[in-house]
């Protein structure tokens, strides 16, 4: 591609619009692991036992004595992601200096590595939530936007989901048809409004974030989730300018991030998917 030399004052740059993450704070902080040395941890879960009437005569009072079950969930992270480019020096100086190579490291992780993080943590929950049928199937109009949203609390309800921490997240349209229902607007609570991670307001217990419709698999109404279901691992975020390499004069531009998203076994029946199609 082509580079466009200065022949003027073109000092000031025309940035692109870009996002904060609306995935970063999703983690279970009780749940610790450590991949130092290594690229998977294994995490152990128990199950429970049934109760059964006590009777007061006999050897088993108690009922029928089992042994506790446990099992185990294996986290491998699996992505690993770079990019590297070049500022040669005379396109650099002939374009104002506007090329400095840590501005544009910057601007790579603002513009590519922030959404793709957020895009690849949220298909891992729709997936979760598919792969385990935690799924209904809609359309949603103004009518019944927030009828089929309800539906959907509800279900984390009876899965004993705890009311604080759960979030939805949905496209810009999807908001606005909630929007049109004066059930739900009266429902609403603004002032859990959150610029940083997307949030618009919360509507029974649940925080409400609106991401732009790339971030989700299409035809996605609602995708539900809450933050101690989510584990996510960062084992390398690095970046790094290299100069006076051989062959070329000028810098060497170089990022990489090593990381995971996880859905804890025992927790996943809080992620839940409403499709429109």
């Amino acid at each position: 591609m082509s580079i466009t030399l200065s022949s003027a004052n073109l000092a000031v740059l025309d940035e692109n619009f870009s996002l904060p993450s609306k995935t970063s704070d999703l983690n279970n902080p009780d749940v610790k692991v450590d991949f130092e040395g290594r690229n998977a941890v294994t995490i152990r879960n128990w199950s429970t036992v049934s109760e059964t009437d006590y009777v007061r005569s006999g050897v088993n009072r108690f009922g029928a004595l089992n042994e506790l079950q446990g099992g185990t969930q294996t986290l491998t992270l699996s992505q690993d992601k770079g990019a590297t480019w070049s500022i040669d020096h005379g396109n650099m100086i002939d374009t104002d200096n506007t090329a400095e190579a840590s501005t544009t490291i910057d601007r790579q992780i603002r513009l590519v590595a922030v959404p793709n993080v957020d895009i690849y943590n949220l298909g891992i929950i729709q997936a979760y939530a598919v792969a385990n049928s935690q799924t209904t199937t809609n359309g949603l109009s103004s009518s019944d936007a927030f009828s089929d949203f309800l539906v959907q609390t509800a279900a984390l309800t009876d899965a004993l989901v705890p009311e604080d921490g759960r979030i939805v997240y949905m496209t810009a349209t999807t908001y606005n048809l909630l929007r049109l229902d004066s059930a739900f607007t009266k429902a609403c609570d603004d002032s859990y409004k959150n610029l940083q991670t997307g949030t618009v307001t919360m509507v029974n217990g649940v925080e409400v974030r609106v991401v732009p419709t790339s971030y989700l698999v299409a035809n996605t109404g609602y995708l539900f989730t809450h933050k101690s279901a989510l584990k996510p691992v960062s084992k390398i975020q690095m970046a790094r300018v290299l100069t006076e390499q051989r062959g070329i004069d000028g810098s060497i531009c170089e990022y990489r991030r090593y990381h995971d998203f996880f859905i804890l076994n025992k927790k996943g029946v809080a992620n839940r998917a409403h499709m429109t199609a």
